[in-house]
């Protein structure tokens, strides 16, 4: 009963009040993204680093109280509660991090990149793994939520010259992502004169390399794609809801991205969609954790380059 009244599986709706949802959908997105932060920082000098999270806990949390109120805002509900765990939960990580027992973990800045570098993703993956597990709780299904390997054949509308058979996201999702890997580790170098490209002494450090890429893939792809997605894609349709997703994910690395600034969030943006795209047509997280994997992984060379 519980999870019946909490949550229900998303369902469309039409006419008007599908019109209405769809505003509502973006513009809670935008007020529960960085663009707030950004307009009163890069705009009115006002500073609001400190006061960020609370800001989207408390429009996160007035907003999952609205679907008990407006009937219009209850397809959303499954959506608000997405955003009110992730961002509950990164106010939990943050205070757990900051703590005396972490930090003799994994020692801050002044930890080795690898000890500190797992410490981070770390984080990430309990943000993953705290999103699952709440929407599971609530009564959703793997298969719901795309916590499945998913269908690696489906079209993705690209064929070959003269073959007539479209090939499958298995095959172009990560051709892509391979490709926008190579672009991005070439335009970081490029970017950073200054980083020695010491090839011999990174070597030690790939495995290390390949496991924060796929715990960093995994982590925000279940958090900040699968989460949010799952819950939205059935109340305003498909590309209504990989482009908000991917709008929000583009918006969340302004600060702090690699790279940051409006080139970080266009280019983020746009990869995002590329990763809900996949998702969204492969029910399943398998092909855009790859994809999120390949890129990331010419990222982290880049950093591993910056600690050698």
């Amino acid at each position: 009963m519980m999870n019946q009244s909490l949550l229900t599986k998303p369902t469309a709706v039409s006419g008007p009040q599908n019109r209405t949802i769809i505003v509502a959908a973006w513009l809670s997105m935008l007020f529960l993204s960085r663009a707030p932060q950004i307009i009163l920082q890069e705009f009115l000098g006002i500073d609001m680093s400190s006061s960020i999270l609370q800001w989207w806990l408390g429009i996160a949390l007035c907003l999952t109280a609205g679907t008990f109120i407006w009937s219009v805002l209850r397809p959303l509900r499954g959506y608000f509660i997405v955003l009110l765990t992730v961002y509950g939960g990164t106010t939990v990580l943050d205070s757990l991090t900051s703590t005396a027992v972490w930090q003799s973990w994994f020692g801050g800045q002044t930890a080795a990149w690898a000890v500190r570098f797992f410490g981070e993703r770390l984080g990430v993956v309990l943000l993953a793994l705290l999103v699952t597990a709440v929407l599971l709780l609530l009564g959703q299904s793997r298969q719901d939520i795309f916590l499945t390997r998913g269908n690696w054949q489906v079209s993705s509308g690209l064929r070959w010259p003269g073959r007539p058979k479209p090939l499958g996201w298995g095959v172009v999702g990560p051709a892509v992502a391979l490709l926008l890997a190579v672009l991005f580790g070439w335009g970081l170098l490029a970017l950073s004169p200054g980083v020695q490209r010491q090839w011999p002494a990174l070597i030690p450090l790939l495995p290390f390399v390949l496991l924060f890429a796929f715990m960093n893939a995994f982590g925000e792809e279940m958090a900040f794609r699968a989460g949010p997605l799952s819950q939205l894609w059935r109340v305003i349709g498909e590309r209504q809801a990989v482009w908000l997703t991917a709008v929000w994910f583009g918006l969340g690395h302004f600060y702090g991205g690699i790279p940051s600034g409006m080139l970080g969030a266009i280019q983020s943006g746009l990869v995002g969609f590329l990763f809900g795209m996949a998702m969204i047509k492969t029910k399943g997280i398998a092909v855009p954790v790859l994809m999120h994997l390949l890129i990331d992984t010419a990222i982290y060379v880049f950093l591993a380059m910056t600690a050698v």
